[in-house]
């Protein structure tokens, strides 16, 4: 359109705008479309490709929840995500798999009438009862079951009409006024009539003692429904009749009314009427045009409506469900192309796109239309004026009054992008690549562009403001597509951008409540607290991606518009993360289920959402517009009922019966669970656990399915619940206790065999190395026993008797030499120490040979020692013993006797002392041996030194103490005498006392 037709038609349209925009009652209505079903209700169709069946005759709901069909092909129940065709009801098999009609009852159960044969059967907890035709029950096909306001049940079949009594069935016929035709249904209305529809006419009766009597009209009528004012009406082939008991005066010929094949009243006294091929529904009370609906080429055969109000239509292809939606969509002649929409003075809204028309519309449809004009961005003023744009200029309406503002030269043929109300006057207009202008006074101003290039990397084409808003304080508020918002105020812009927590990528809108500013972009929400934006994080990772709408209700709700459709925050949950950064919001999802059609625009026009004076929301997608009460949304009260179906190992399945006992060495199952509730089974959410193997809860989603491996044999009890679309979970859980018995390896017998053997194999093993250590140290000993008397044998035989040879040839030169001469002096010393060396000699070789009668005893021992020595030697000696005296072990007593001997013969021969001690000390974790003595102490270098020259006492006393683990120190003090103390770990030195099953296994090996 060029601007100067563009310019004809605006002022042309200025008279009808003052007469239209402003004066027109608000309810004042175009023309509307027929109005289709689809705006009201989600309609969802299964069929052959989905596993569907077909040639659907009848549907019930039990009082457990499952739905139940009866098809051309058999008996089915549909949980709302998986039919599955059924031969046996609680156990019990079916008569036939040929079904016809279906009854429910309210207190549980459900009655099956089948067409090939006839007959009934009824299954109720875990018991089923069968009546065949014949006795009792009219034979051919079961048509119509029913129970009258009396409890009796009623069936009709193709030979006639009976009633069920006591546990049997009374054909009701002739007798009662009946003809003998097919009885096709049964009906009671509001005052307890029955109405019976057999071929060749309709027949009542007030009460069971009353006679039948044909009803008018007459003639072969069938098919009866009862509307909620209590019309009844009943059909021939295609036309509807209202049907009374008797003729009316006069005999007025009966007229058909409607056209259709069959009729029902929902609960809320809505008309359904069926159409070869589809439906139309006619609202209760009014007089509007019916609602038509294709059925996809389908004959409609039967009508329910289920206890959460979904309604179901099987058809000759399948199973139809149409749940009435949360998300309502305008019904409109116009198909609108990214529709701009801004709120409507007093309700509503304005709605125009780039090929239509300004049109006001309200819940029911389109109010009036208006201008005809493309429009690329709508915005209604602080004042209540309303602005428009698009690609040519810019225009205002406000009362009476319309102005319009050409585009600049260089922003001509570049959409309006966004508008917003400019402080002190004025408006500002972002317009695609040419930029951000301030129009006011009727002049265009251009704003210098945002140092974005530099800071961002944004090409100069893309420097124009996306979205924008008022601040608080009249700054202006602008969005850009790299990641960036700019605030504009004096003259002065502050960017933020990721340094300032902004992670938005395109910035689609920017929204303010009150002095809050919210941001939507393409990856997320996020609010500014007055330095930086803080990013909105939901539960389970949700991010609010492509937000391009934001509101905050009066009640504090934040609702997001964006690609994964509509969402709802809680105010208290916008608290929450508001006083605490990170905090995963709860959110409420509205989208395709819900009767949302398309998403929330990314690019223009924005914003997609808006809230209007009416308290409604108001959403824009591609090409339609959805709008939703925030105070009056639908909510499915009925708790869904859950159980579990199947354990499956491998490709086997088991039913949950009770006690189910599982095959040996089973570790690895699934198991199957379901919730029956029909409206939204996608929405349904599960948690279950196994006690025994879940320590809480488990969270799968929407899955119906548990997985468990590696199980070990016992008795488990699984447990399953459901909540609903609505978040309503069902606190009556479904159970199923079951048991993995052990193979005979996994039996604690075989355990028990498994540990004695094992014990025995050890004992033997101990004892094997026990008598083979045994063995070896018997060999030590003996080998040590011999080295020792081989050597004392040598000593004796060879050095000793040398020594005493020696000795004797010595005496005899002494007996030569002068009794007074210095040599026999001399001489009888070298024979005085001789005999000391010799005595020595001899106490060596005891010490090799000698078995100490008290060698377990280690004071007895030294005390023995010290006696000798104090014989041999003019000292005074000591023994002293502290704590409780606890055996040592043979090495031991062994090292520890040498030190303390090596340091009393020192102490006795070098120190020369007059007093000598001996300390021995048993700790519970330790031993010590410390001997002291008054004498001369040791001479310094020595003590450095570690060791004597030529002599090797000090070294084996260390060497000793190294074998044991155990500390030797010597301490001198000069003229105080010397002290010489062993430290030996209890470990190292004490004797333990072995157990019994030691003690026994000892015995044994020796």
């Amino acid at each position: 359109m060029t601007t100067a037709r563009a310019s004809l038609l605006l002022h042309a349209a200025v008279a009808a705008l003052s007469g239209l925009l402003w004066c027109t009652p608000p309810m004042a209505l175009a023309q509307q479309p027929s109005p289709r079903l689809l705006e009201q209700f989600t309609h969802t169709a299964w069929g052959a490709l989905d596993n569907a069946p077909v040639d659907i005759l009848n549907v019930a709901q039990t009082s457990d929840g499952w739905l139940w069909l009866a098809a051309g092909t058999g008996l089915y129940r549909f949980d709302g995500k998986r039919y599955e065709r059924v031969d046996n009801v609680e156990g019990h098999p079916l008569l036939s798999s040929s079904v016809r009609t279906l009854y429910a009852p309210p207190e549980g159960g459900l009655w099956v009438g089948y067409r090939v044969g006839g007959g009934i059967s009824h299954f109720q907890r875990g018991q089923a009862r069968h009546f065949a035709a014949g006795q009792g029950l009219p034979g051919g096909a079961i048509t119509s079951i029913a129970r009258g306001p009396d409890g009796v049940l009623w069936v009709a079949a193709r030979d006639g009409l009976a009633r069920l009594d006591g546990d049997h069935f009374v054909t009701v016929g002739a007798a009662q006024g009946l003809p003998a035709r097919r009885a096709r249904q049964v009906l009671f209305d509001h005052a307890g009539r029955q109405w019976v529809a057999m071929q060749g006419g309709i027949y009542s009766r007030a009460d069971s003692s009353a006679a039948f009597r044909q009803a008018w009209p007459h003639g072969d009528l069938s098919a009866m429904a009862l509307a909620p004012d209590g019309t009844l009406w009943a059909s021939d082939v295609d036309s509807y009749y209202r049907v009374l008991p008797a003729a009316p005066s006069g005999e007025a010929a009966a007229g058909a009314v409607l056209q259709g094949a069959n009729m029902y009243f929902d609960r809320d006294g809505n008309q359904w009427l069926f159409h070869a091929g589809g439906l139309e529904r006619r609202n209760a009370g009014s007089s509007d045009a019916p609602q038509q609906q294709d059925l996809n080429g389908g004959m409609p055969q039967s009508f329910f409506q289920d206890r959460e109000g979904n309604v179901w239509i099987g058809t000759s292809a399948g199973l139809n469900r149409f749940r009435r939606n949360r998300l309502l969509t305008l019904p409109l002649q116009t198909i609108f192309n990214h529709p701009a929409i801004a709120p409507l003075t007093g309700g509503g809204i304005w709605a125009g796109d780039r090929i239509g028309a300004l049109h006001a519309l309200g819940p029911e449809g389109e109010r009036r239309n208006v201008l005809s004009a493309r429009i690329s961005a709508l915005y209604r003023d602080p004042d209540g004026v309303l602005w428009a744009g698009n690609d040519e200029e810019v225009w205002s309406v406000d009362g009476g009054r319309m102005e319009r503002y050409p585009l600049p030269p260089e922003a001509s043929s570049y959409e309006v992008q966004a508008l917003c109300r400019a402080e002190g006057g004025g408006l500002w207009v972002s317009v695609v690549r040419a930029g951000l202008y301030l129009l006011k006074d009727g002049r265009w101003r251009r704003q210098p562009a945002p140092p974005l290039a530099t800071a961002a990397g944004v090409a100069d084409l893309d420097l124009f403001p996306t979205t924008l808003t008022a601040g608080a304080d009249g700054a202006l508020w602008a969005g850009y597509v790299r990641n960036t918002i700019a605030r504009m105020a004096g003259g002065k812009t502050v960017l933020y951008g990721a340094e300032q927590g902004l992670e938005l990528g395109q910035v689609l809108t920017l929204y303010r409540h009150g002095t809050q500013l919210w941001a939507g972009g393409e990856r997320g929400v996020a609010w500014f607290d007055g330095q930086r934006f803080n990013t909105l994080h939901g539960q389970r990772g949700e991010a609010f991606r492509g937000v391009s709408g934001i509101v905050r209700t009066p009640q504090g709700d934040l609702w997001l518009f964006g690609t994964e459709g509509l969402s709802r925050i809680g105010a208290e949950q916008v608290t929450l993360a508001m006083r605490t950064p990170g905090h995963e919001v709860d959110y409420e999802r509205f989208d395709a289920h819900d009767g949302l059609l398309g998403a929330a625009s990314q690019l223009r026009p924005m914003p997609s959402l808006l809230l209007g004076d009416d308290g409604l929301l108001w959403m824009a997608t591609a090409n339609r517009i959805n709008w939703i009460n925030p105070a009056h949304i639908a909510r499915n009260p009925v708790t869904p009922p859950v159980m579990v179906q199947d354990v499956v190992i491998g490709e086997q399945r088991y039913s949950p019966l009770p006690g189910l006992q599982l095959p040996q060495s089973t570790s690895n199952l699934r198991i199957d669970y379901t919730a029956l509730s029909l409206s939204v089974p996608e929405r349904v959410r599960f948690r279950y656990r196994l006690d025994g193997v879940d320590d809480d809860w488990q969270d799968p989603g929407a899955r119906r399915q548990a997985f468990y491996t590696n199980l070990d044999p016992g008795q488990y009890r699984f447990r399953v619940m459901a909540a609903n679309e609505d978040g309503v979970w069902n606190p009556q859980e479904a159970q199923l206790a079951f048991s993995i018995p052990p193979t005979f390896a996994e039996t604690i017998w075989f355990k028990l065999v498994c540990f004695i053997g094992v014990a025995a194999t050890l004992a033997l093993m101990y004892r094997l190395r026990l008598r083979h250590v045994t063995q070896q140290l018997r060999t030590r000993l003996e080998d040590r026993a011999d080295e020792r008397e081989r050597i004392a044998r040598t000593l004796h035989d060879t050095f000793l008797q040398s020594v005493q040879g020696l000795m004797l040839r010595v005496q005899t030169l002494l007996k030569r030499l002068p009794p007074d001469g210095d040599a026999y002096q001399l001489v009888e010393k070298i024979l005085n120490q001789a005999d000391q060396v010799l005595a020595e000699g001899r106490n060596q070789v005891s010490g090799l040979r000698g078995v100490q009668p008290h060698h377990d005893d280690l004071p007895h021992m030294f005390s023995e020692l010290g006696q000798q020595l104090r014989e041999e030697h003019a000292a005074d000696f000591a023994l002293i013993v502290t704590g409780q005296q606890t055996s040592l072990n043979e090495e031991g007593r062994e090292h520890l006797y040498h030190i303390g001997r090596e340091a009393l013969l020192n102490a006795f021969r070098h120190a020369g002392a007059s007093r000598i001690e001996l300390e021995l000390g048993y700790a519970t974790d330790h031993f010590t041996l410390q001997v002291r003595d008054d004498g001369r102490g040791i001479d310094e270098q020595v003590l450095a030194a570690g060791e004597r020259p030529g002599h090797w006492g000090l070294i084996g006393m260390r060497e000793r103490a190294v074998k044991i683990d155990a500390a030797l120190d010597l301490w001198c003090r000069p003229g105080m005498g010397t002290v010489a103390q062993v430290t030996a770990p209890g470990s190292a030195v004490y004797q333990r006392k072995p157990g019994t099953l030691r003690r026994w296994l000892m015995r044994e090996a020796a």
